[in-house]
This record gives C-alpha cells, sequence and structure tokens, in this order.
C-alpha cells in the first residue's frame, strides 16, 4: 500500500512538474513598447487579411497579440507576410540569453547602438531628436513569472535627453558626466495578468512607459508615445469583439490624469474608439476610478472652483475601416474644450464668455502592398489642430508632462498629450517606402507643418511654470495665452490683450511658422545580429521662429549601426 501511494505521489509531483514548467519563450504578460516592430507586423497581417483589430494603441501584451494573430489565416498571407508572423512567433519563443527555474525566467537582452549625427543649422531645431536617439549599450531585464507576471527594466548606458537635444551632440556616446543619463530605467513596468480563453483576458501593470491611442505618423492627437516618463496604472479587458482600459497617469505632483478608454468591432472591417480622460489639479480623488461612471457626470469642476482650481476635461474617437485589402483608413478626434450653442445663446447670462472651443482632428490612410519579398508602404496623413487644444486657463490643468533632469543644467522638457507637434497647428505627412523584413529597406518622407505661436510648449516657460514651480501662484500669470487667467485663489481675470478674442481664433494664430522637411531614410540587416541604417534630411523654414520673413535652411545627417548581441548566432529568413 506505501509503495502504491509513493508510485501515485511521484505520478502527481511529476504532473504538477510539467503543469508549472516554464515553457520556452517571453511570457504572456510582456509588454510591448510603443513604436515596437510588432506594431507594423500586426499592421501589414491585419491588411493582408482584409480586417482591423486593436493593435493600434500600446502597450499591449503578448498575449492580446496572440489573440490577433489567432485570426489571421497563415495560408492566404504573402510571403513577406508570412515571414512577418513567423518573426512574431519567434520573438514570443525567443529563450536567449536567459536562465529558468521552475516558471520563473531571467532574461536580459544587451545591444550596442552606435549614432552620429551631423545639422548645419544651429537655428534648426533636430529632427531625429530626443524621441529617436537611442541609447549607446542597452541591457534591459526581464523577469518573468510564467504567463502570469513579467517585470520590466531598460538599464542602459546613453545620453540624456538635454544632451540629445543639444546643437553640438555628434555622437551617441556618453563620454562625460554632463551628457551621461543617470535617470535610468525610461521604461519600466510590472504586469500580471490571466488568458481565460485564447481570446478573453485582462492585464493589470504600472508602467513607466509611453502610452498612445490610434496609430499616425505624426503620433495620434488624441493620446501619443510622444508624452514620455510618466507613470500609469492601466487595467485592460479585452476580446475580439471589445476592450476596455482604465488608466491613471501621474504627469506631475497633484497631476492626475484619470482615462477610460473602449475600443469595439463592428464586423471586421470597423473598428471605433473612444477615450474620455480628466485632469483634476488636486490629491488623487476616487470618484474617477469607477470603470462604468462618464467621467464628466461628476461635475466636479464646481468642487475644484470653490477652491481656486479647476479641472480639465478630455474627450477622443477615433476609428480605423478596412474597404478593402491592403488598406486602412482612420480618423481621430479630440476635445478639450467645447462650447454648445445654449451656452452662446443671446439669453444666456454666459454669453460674453471667453473660453475657447479646443479641438482636433486628424485623417489618413496607410496601405501595406505586398510586392515579392517585401510590402510597399505608403502612408498620408493631416490634422489641423485649434489654437486652445490640450491648453486650458491654467498650466496646472493643461494637457502637457512638464519634467526635468537630475543632471546638472538640465533643461526643462514640456510633452503634450497628443502629437508632437502640439496645438495650433496645421500639418500633413506623406511616407514612401519599400520594406523586405529583416533584409533592407528605403523610404522617402515629407513634413510639412503651419505652426501658430500657441503651438510651442515654450509658452509655458515663458510665464515660469515648469517642474521647479508647479504652482500658479508662484508663476506670472499675467503672461499666460489663455483668453483669461483664473488665480490660485479662485478670482478670474479677463485678459486685456491680443488674447482676449480667443475664441475666435483659428490655426495657426499669429505670424505662422512654415515647416518643410524631406527625409531619406535606409536600413540594411548585413545578418540577424547587425543592422545599419542612414537617414539625410532637409528642412526649410519660413518664419522661423514666427519672424516675418526669417528663412531659415538645415541639412541633417544620421549615421547608425546596431548589433544584437543575443542574435550571434542566427540566420536571416533570406540567408
Amino acid at each position: 500500500m506505501k509503495a502504491r501511494s509513493i508510485f501515485f505521489a511521484t505520478i502527481l509531483f511529476s504532473f504538477a512538474i510539467n503543469a508549472f514548467a516554464q515553457k520556452p519563450g517571453r511570457g504572456g504578460q510582456t509588454l510591448l513598447k510603443s513604436r515596437h516592430w510588432i506594431y507594423d507586423s500586426l499592421q501589414i497581417l491585419e491588411q493582408e487579411s482584409g480586417l482591423v483589430q486593436f493593435s493600434d494603441q500600446s502597450p499591449i501584451s503578448l498575449n492580446q497579440v496572440k489573440a490577433m494573430l489567432g485570426e489571421i489565416d497563415y495560408d492566404s498571407l504573402s510571403e513577406a507576410g508570412k515571414v512577418h508572423y513567423d518573426n512574431i512567433i519567434d520573438y514570443m519563443k525567443d529563450s536567449s540569453c536567459s536562465v529558468n527555474a521552475s516558471i520563473v525566467q531571467v532574461r536580459a537582452e544587451p545591444a550596442l547602438n552606435l549614432e552620429g549625427y551631423v545639422k548645419t543649422n544651429k537655428n534648426v531645431r533636430w529632427f531625429y531628436d530626443r524621441f529617436e536617439k537611442q541609447h549607446f549599450l542597452e541591457a534591459p531585464v526581464t523577469i518573468g513569472v510564467g504567463d502570469y507576471a513579467s517585470f520590466y527594466a531598460d538599464i542602459f548606458a546613453g545620453i540624456n535627453k538635454s544632451a540629445a537635444n543639444d546643437n553640438d551632440t555628434y555622437f551617441n556616446v556618453p563620454y562625460n558626466p554632463k551628457n551621461f543619463d543617470v535617470n535610468f530605467p525610461h521604461d519600466a513596468y510590472g504586469s500580471i495578468g490571466y488568458a481565460f480563453t485564447d481570446t478573453v483576458g485582462f492585464n493589470i501593470r504600472v508602467t513607466n512607459m509611453s502610452q498612445s491611442f490610434g496609430r499616425a505618423e505624426t503620433g495620434s492627437i488624441i493620446q501619443s508615445e510622444y508624452l514620455t516618463d510618466a507613470t500609469s496604472a492601466a487595467f485592460t479587458v479585452y476580446s475580439p469583439i471589445v476592450q476596455y482600459t482604465g488608466s491613471i497617469t501621474q504627469y506631475n505632483n497633484r497631476r492626475y490624469l484619470y482615462a477610460h478608454k473602449v475600443d469595439a468591432r463592428i464586423g471586421k472591417k470597423f473598428q471605433i474608439s473612444f477615450m474620455e480622460a480628466a485632469l483634476p489639479y488636486g490629491e488623487m480623488d476616487l470618484r474617477f476610478f469607477n470603470p462604468m461612471m462618464f467621467l464628466h457626470n461628476y461635475a466636479s469642476w464646481l468642487d475644484y472652483e470653490a477652491e481656486g482650481r479647476d479641472v480639465g476635461s478630455f474627450f477622443g474617437i477615433k476609428a480605423n475601416v478596412a474597404p478593402v485589402k491592403y488598406l486602412r483608413v482612420f480618423a481621430l478626434w479630440s476635445m478639450t474644450q467645447f462650447q454648445l450653442p445654449v451656452e452662446l445663446d443671446d439669453d444666456n447670462a454666459d454669453k460674453n464668455n471667453y473660453v475657447p472651443n479646443a479641438m482636433g482632428v486628424q485623417l489618413g490612410l496607410e496601405s501595406y502592398i505586398p510586392l515579392q519579398k517585401g510590402h510597399l508602404h505608403f502612408n498620408l496623413e493631416g490634422y489641423y489642430a485649434q489654437p486652445y487644444l490640450y491648453i486650458n486657463s491654467s498650466p496646472n490643468w493643461s494637457f502637457v508632462r512638464t519634467s526635468s533632469e537630475s543632471n546638472s543644467g538640465s533643461k526643462d522638457f514640456y510633452d503634450w498629450i497628443g502629437t508632437r507637434y502640439g496645438p495650433d497647428t496645421v500639418a500633413a505627412s506623406f511616407h514612401a517606402s519599400y520594406e523586405v523584413p529583416k533584409k533592407w529597406a528605403a523610404g522617402f518622407k515629407y513634413l510639412f507643418l503651419a505652426r501658430g505661436e500657441l503651438s510651442d510648449p515654450d509658452i509655458f516657460s515663458k510665464v515660469g511654470w515648469g517642474p521647479r514651480v508647479l504652482n500658479v501662484s508662484n508663476a506670472n500669470m499675467d503672461n499666460w495665452v489663455y483668453p483669461y487667467v483664473t488665480y490660485a485663489d479662485g478670482t478670474t481675470k479677463i485678459q486685456q490683450n491680443e488674447y482676449k478674442n480667443g475664441r475666435n481664433r483659428a490655426a495657426p494664430t499669429g505670424t505662422p511658422e512654415f515647416v518643410n522637411v524631406v527625409t531619406l531614410y535606409g536600413r540594411y540587416s548585413l545578418n540577424a545580429w547587425l543592422d545599419f541604417m542612414a537617414q539625410p534630411s532637409l528642412a526649410v523654414i519660413l518664419n522661423s521662429g514666427h519672424e516675418v520673413g526669417k528663412t531659415e535652411v538645415s541639412f541633417e545627417l544620421v549615421l547608425g549601426a546596431r548589433i544584437k548581441f543575443t542574435k550571434i548566432k542566427e540566420k536571416s529568413h533570406y540567408e
């Protein structure tokens, strides 16, 4: 009897070991950072399948990626499409440079990036700027617990953001304490979740990562990856037909963005999403955590106005349509203020208010057309943002994050919630390229911007509001750009200057700056572990700095090489 018990116990123990053994590859709660190559690959697979999914936002988990791949018919894909599909599967199965113990895995992925830059005009900012420049040496570390949890930090050595924007930076090598980035990691997260089925699950995460809501060349006008280093806590429930995300993002001390996002698919070719958010100036507010409450229902501005503060309100809609194979048509719309006709009616006591409408729209189409071993990629988009989109009566409840680095002499940074080019802007961009996965790519980009005087985040630094002065009572609010100013004691002053009639202003305001940038780029993979890139750009700026008749011309060249140490023994698909 004792021997039989030992025999059955051994069998049960073996089953338990097998059930909880670490499978090869990355765990399902691994998050994909904004602009990860998998987002492009998913878009290619969707277009070849003639459908739209929820891949146009970030970050998403690998379990969500697996759910999306479940809808893709592999056999119907082109040769290049199958390579993209295989690349995603290989990425999820990759166990290189990792150590396993039961269901726990520790992984490091070291890589070396060597970049050189040159710019001919110091009066023109880098277009390959702090958002684009790569860390010199990176060794991100991931701790995974099966498909249930993942913890990540991007350990690196590189130049800081101030140095990346400096005119005299020619390499990404941190060669002295002044340009060394001591504020690592920038991207870090803890992610837990569970997949109930192959297509339905949830994810809970705390991240220090960029977020996006809408895929666009210039960054989503709703929420883009160009707002960096903000800490966020989010809860996502996903399925093939509907997805919900509730989040809270800390912009600064006492500045929390509460957001609800809902995505829905009608059939397989139409997808629509909604985002509602609030940015009150004050301590964390439990009301905004209710996942099914419309945030405006609280009328919380009444509470905050009583204390001399206010709440920034935000609403966005995005839609994706796949009318035919190899084409995605998208529309994004955002709003931070809208005056209803009844509010401006002659019988309304508030008819003479100076609150301006603040809306923006972004339209575009994107196409990936299979051709031989690669894809032709076309992207055409434009957007219009009213002057006061993201800007409110105080910087404290405007939709911008401000930060600085702990390095001596650090600059102050300001990131809009949406597109990197901000409000008060008319923009158009065109992108054409040919891309062979894991081999080479060559392309052309053109960007046009008509930027008004409210488009530059310097409007915040001009009044003295920034990472060191977040209390507007210590800022020079007399110079604030909004049609009226609300002071800390709750009193309001109507601006008696050029902004008094701001409610009726159209973008671009003042003396517009006209920016034209032509960029060529090329990328070549010598093998699986060594890549090269080159990117020359020519910029012509009319009315530079909003000065009439001032023209600036600048040529910019970027050269780079990347060594992925974990891939040295691998071969390319086309070798």
